[in-house]
């Protein structure tokens, strides 16, 4: 199995994200390239762009199948790209339903990511702690998070500057506003929710997995069986039942869900359109002295 198909399954399909965007904003204002003097601007543009190697081991349910040769072997995995993606994946592998994470196959993967960012930022005489955060649309019931360091106390100086990395679960503006407009918030709610859902099981890759060994298959089917439950999609028999067709039940499950979040918390389909942030996810730094 390719290894690209293996990080699908470790941790989250977002593993798979574009880079880190060139904009960065420093205390709500944009800045290309970042010129400015302030600690938490150059503390994201480190993040931006400097890498490094994270070696890590899934946390596989259950014990592997008879017959299994160095099964603990099987569980290590490295994950590689710029700082500013490996915290955008820890947050998609923490991603949750209500608060209800959808797997924890990446727990090792969060951990060892949180340390490396500690290590990298750590500067005398100064705090920093990062945030890392997707939602479908602003407010979503379903979200990922990773946070690095304690929170700034409420009488400090905070100095803080955001960068965004690209998420290969994107919709197109003009899509959500044309659908807004002839099929209200149900349409909007489609659209997000097949981009979510094929987003965090990759029609493809998803197959390959299913179709795997262990620990790819029994992970893959444990995420398909996790999403079912949280979005209450039904029985879902995921042993005999291909990847799309299973993407598309999983769709229409979250579909509903996020049509009654949506009108309950926008006041027009528009609106809602325009709240969608499935693309990005957000990475805020926040410096201060201690």
């Amino acid at each position: 199995m390719s290894r690209a198909t293996s990080t699908v399954v470790d941790v989250t399909a977002f593993l798979l994200l574009v880079g880190a965007a060139v904009a960065v904003v420093v205390n709500g204002a944009a800045v290309e390239p970042v010129t400015t003097e302030n600690p938490a601007a150059e503390r994201t543009e480190l993040l931006a762009t400097s890498t490094a190697s994270i070696e890590y081991t899934l946390a596989v349910p259950g014990r592997p199948p008879n017959g299994t040769t160095n099964a603990t072997a099987t569980h290590t995995r490295t994950a590689h790209g710029t700082l500013a993606q490996l915290l955008a994946e820890a947050a998609m592998s923490h991603v949750s339903f209500e608060g209800n994470r959808l797997s924890r196959a990446g727990a090792g993967f969060e951990r060892q990511v949180a340390t490396t960012i500690r290590n990298r930022l750590h500067e005398r005489g100064r705090r920093t702690a990062v945030w890392a955060h997707w939602e479908p649309y602003r407010g979503s019931p379903l979200d990922g998070t990773m946070r690095v360091g304690e929170r700034p106390p409420p009488s400090a100086d905070v100095d803080a500057a955001t960068t965004t990395v690209a998420s290969p679960a994107s919709v197109r503006n003009d899509q959500l506003q044309r659908v807004a407009k002839t099929s209200g918030y149900r349409g909007v709610a489609g659209v997000v929710a097949g981009a979510v859902v094929d987003g965090l099981f990759p029609p493809q890759q998803a197959q390959l997995a299913l179709d795997g060994d262990y620990p790819d298959e029994r992970l893959m089917e444990r995420r398909y069986r996790r999403m079912r439950a949280l979005t209450r999609a039904g029985e879902l028999s995921v042993e005999s039942t291909s990847a799309s067709d299973l993407n598309a039940e999983l769709s229409a499950a979250l579909t509903e869900r996020f049509a009654t979040d949506m009108q309950r918390r926008f006041d027009s389909p528009e609106a809602a359109a325009d709240a969608v942030r499935t693309g990005n996810v957000s990475i805020t730094v926040r410096t201060w002295e201690p």
